[in-house]
């Protein structure tokens, strides 16, 4: 049988069925098994384009990206070597953790021969880099200063947020163009995942219809967007690391039961996110070499359909519109939800 995205599905479908005591069960909030089969199979797609995709020096991608580059290359410098920065940071407390490093986080080995090779990038690594060279909000976000009027004012919250929505649009990919949709769609999701930077909005949308109550939902939230350090082993299924279901498309259906959910009927959709985040963690962690090649064997072209007709996540993008009330808040929950790091020192 000629490996394809369907065939895989079914695959998985049937995975998950003789796994879980009740899959009906998974389908108790607002996911249903067809979603995490669509988030399953894209994050597939993206272990297999990290394996697989083609690498190239940075001056490749100044050439098709930035007209203006000379002269630049600094920005992109300091860009590499803050994302490292931070890809070092977390990967410490992995180590820290559970005894290992993740190498797919570890710098990479410029010794020997290779000095003169150059940095070999993906298409999507290079995204990333100069999305980050060239937007100013993610450096907002990172340094914090996104929560104070004082390092932000009003009038530069919203020219921040106008600015990333202006550039997010500009790489979002023609559908013809099979290995933009890939990389480019992961660029959007990865950013996305990290940042939160649409899902906040969309939380603060809901906190407004429900009149901007004083204590801020923090553990629902992260239920929905964080990834979770461990899942316990069940009767069903084995414990589980770093487990997630960042299924961006339905993210928002959330937002309004952070807020008028009682905790009875939450409980249920804690738990049924639970459930799907380890089915979902485990099939893909144990099974990452046999998915990755089988993924490898489908063409690009497929996957690519497979994202434009499953997982256009551009579509999910929402046009900001501010208020006073809208940004105060905005600052508060960033302040509250998102992680403190250590600020790196690079000239």
């Amino acid at each position: 049988m000629t490996p394809s995205i369907a065939e895989l599905r079914k695959e998985l479908k049937q995975s998950i069925s003789s796994m879980h005591p009740d899959v009906a069960f998974l389908e108790k909030g607002h996911y249903t098994l067809d979603d995490i089969l669509d988030q399953l199979i894209f994050e597939i797609i993206i272990e297999e384009y990290k394996q697989y995709a083609e690498r190239h020096p940075v001056q490749y991608f100044l050439d098709l990206y930035d007209d203006e580059h000379v002269g630049t290359s600094r920005k992109y410098t300091r860009s590499i070597q803050y994302a490292q920065y931070f890809r070092d940071y977390e990967n410490d407390a992995i180590e820290e953790a559970h005894g290992f490093k993740l190498p797919e986080l570890e710098a990479q080995d410029m010794s020997g021969s290779k000095t003169f090779e150059g940095h070999q990038f993906t298409e999507h690594e290079f995204l990333q880099y100069k999305f980050k060279a060239e937007c100013a909000l993610l450096t907002k976000l990172h340094g914090r200063q996104i929560e104070s009027s004082k390092h932000v004012s009003n009038s530069a919250f919203k020219d921040l947020f106008n600015e990333y929505y202006n550039l997010m649009g500009d790489i979002e990919p023609p559908v013809n163009n099979a290995s933009k949709v890939i990389s480019h769609t992961y660029t959007y999701y990865a950013t996305e995942t990290y940042f939160l930077t649409e899902f906040l909005y969309h939380i603060t949308l809901a906190a407004e219809r429900a009149g901007f109550k004083k204590a801020i939902p923090l553990e629902r939230i992260r239920e929905v967007c964080v990834l979770t350090p461990e899942i316990p082993a069940t009767v069903w299924c084995p414990g589980v690391y770093y487990a997630t279901l960042f299924y961006i498309p339905k993210w928002a259906a959330y937002t309004d039961d952070f807020f008028t959910d009682s905790d009875e009927t939450w409980l249920v959709k804690e738990c049924s996110l639970w459930d799907s985040m380890q089915v979902k963690s485990f099939i893909l962690q144990r099974g990452h070499d046999y998915l990755v090649e089988y993924m490898h064997s489908c063409s690009v072209r497929e996957k690519a359909d497979f994202i434009v007709e499953k997982y256009w996540i551009w579509d999910c993008r929402p046009e900001f519109e501010w208020t006073p009330e809208r940004i105060l808040y905005y600052r508060k929950l960033h302040a509250e939800l998102m992680r403190d790091f250590p600020k790196p020192h690079i000239k």
